[in-house]
């Protein structure tokens, strides 16, 4: 287990060194967050510590968790997720949520003796699809669009639990 002191010392490692003042600690439930008090660096608004792992996550400026860092003690605690959709009441607003995410799919294609990768965001026909057959998989970056998740979740449009996503970065 993490405590205060050992969190802010993971929390200022996260700054390689930069000039940043660490606020007083808030502590969560599952987390330390710190917030940047003298000078906001990068977009990072402040850093969690994990109170059971240390694992340390940066918190971007005007994000949800910026807003409202006890989002993390429901499962928000990475920037890479896996969201697996488990339940679906509502198709028309859940296809709405899920396709703001933009989660990037990649086409391949051959030519002129070349095989290209493109990635392009989901159709909403491809989130669609794929909600049809439950439980799905969605990737990417959602650290923005936690509130909406939330929302969605408080909602009752959908259900689905949070994982950190360990694919190719």
């Amino acid at each position: 287990m993490v405590d205060e002191p050992g969190a802010r010392e993971i929390a200022e490692g996260k700054f390689d060194g930069k000039d940043v003042l660490l606020g007083p600690a808030q502590e969560l439930n599952d987390g330390w967050f710190f917030p940047c008090v003298a000078k906001r660096t990068d977009f990072v608004a402040g850093v969690i510590v994990n109170k059971k792992t240390g694992q340390p996550l940066r918190i971007l400026t005007d994000s949800a968790l910026d807003r409202d860092p006890a989002l993390y003690d429901r499962g928000y605690h990475f920037h890479m997720y896996d969201l697996v959709v488990l339940t679906v009441t509502s198709v028309e607003e859940t296809v709405r949520v899920l396709h703001a995410l933009n989660e990037v799919t990649e086409d391949k294609y051959y030519k002129n003796d070349r095989v290209y990768r493109v990635g392009r965001a989901l159709t909403e026909a491809e989130v669609r699809e794929r909600i049809s057959n439950l439980p799905c998989v969605f990737s990417g970056r959602f650290e923005l669009h936690v509130d909406t998740l939330e929302q969605a979740r408080e909602a009752g449009w959908f259900s689905f639990k949070t994982f950190e996503y360990r694919g190719k970065k």
